[in-house]
């Protein structure tokens, strides 16, 4: 069963075609998702300086029926969310007591992004990624800016589960030669919050030129891009306007990395063996306390009476 698309994806992928006022206001919504659940048309448009015409003629071209059809999806997905330790997550948000306090409203944001990425991500879809990324000569991870030093954490645990994998973190002319080589027997997997950039539009479009099969792990992004990518991972980052933490985004990753090495153990278990012989003859010694792969064990079929 398809997601449905969340108001922030619903922006991202008709933002070009908003007048600019309703761009104006459906940022705005996107924003601000719990004032709007409980807002009128005329509260929302003080709020943004225009119309309350503008507010209705802007949900219905955001895929609504109109302001009602938007408020109940915001307060359908706000309900799921504002759980007792959400909402002490909220509140943390004014306490200045100290580190001991920011700790704490750290970790429960976390722990709401990851709630909320149960029901944002579709099982079928992260099946299907792991199955690309199996089956694929290379894996090219593909992360900018803050990503980079996440691509090149899962390209290192992919290739140590027998996995061929490298990076493209690179902007400008250096991300052509990282791009080069592709070939349809190979999968991109690229990382992408709110806006497309040149290089993620140079990465998509080449992809689709040679046959490249793409998994993209956004928080917006994903029916905006739908019709460019073989696969959505879609989770929450962060709240609107707020620093955006690669929590998630790790968590995910490290996920397909460890759903892979399950899917072919023997392979996995003999890369991890190796990369120790490896390590023990670069050491002088044996390994004792280093790396070893647990992966979950096969439920065993009940035998036959």
């Amino acid at each position: 069963m398809a997601k449905t698309p969340t108001l922030q994806e619903r922006v991202a992928s008709r933002r070009s075609s908003l007048t600019t006022t309703e761009r104006k206001i459906a940022e705005y919504l996107a924003a601000h998702p719990q004032e709007a659940a409980f807002s009128s048309a005329e509260e929302i448009g003080k709020a943004t300086g225009t119309s309350d015409a503008s507010v209705v003629r802007t949900a219905k071209a955001l895929g609504f029926d109109g302001l009602p059809g938007l408020k109940r999806s915001l307060q359908g997905h706000l309900q799921k969310l504002l759980t007792p330790a959400n909402r002490l997550s909220n509140s943390l948000q004014s306490i200045t007591d100290g580190p001991e306090a920011m700790l704490t409203a750290t970790l429960r944001d976390h722990v709401e992004r990851l709630q909320a990425a149960e029901h944002t991500l579709d099982g079928a879809e992260f099946r299907r990624a792991v199955e690309l990324v199996g089956a694929a000569r290379e894996t090219l991870v593909c992360g900018f800016a803050g990503l980079g030093g996440m691509s090149d954490y899962i390209a290192t645990h992919l290739t140590r589960i027998g996995h061929r994998a490298r990076t493209a973190s690179d902007t400008g002319y250096r991300l052509a030669d990282r791009l080069l080589l592709l070939g349809p027997e190979d999968v991109v997997v690229t990382m992408a919050h709110n806006r497309i950039n040149r290089e993620l539009r140079v990465i998509l479009d080449h992809c689709l030129q040679v046959g490249v099969p793409v998994i993209l792990l956004t928080d917006t992004l994903g029916e905006a891009l739908r019709d460019k990518v073989d696969v959505v991972l879609s989770a929450p980052m962060s709240r609107p306007g707020t620093f955006t933490s690669q929590a998630t985004v790790l968590i995910l990753l490290e996920a397909l990395t460890i759903a892979v090495a399950a899917q072919d153990r023997d392979r996995a278990l003999a890369a991890t063996e190796k990369m120790n012989t490896l390590r023990e003859e670069l050491n002088g010694y044996g390994l004792t306390d280093e790396t070893s792969l647990v992966l979950p064990r096969p439920k065993r079929r009940p035998r036959r009476k």
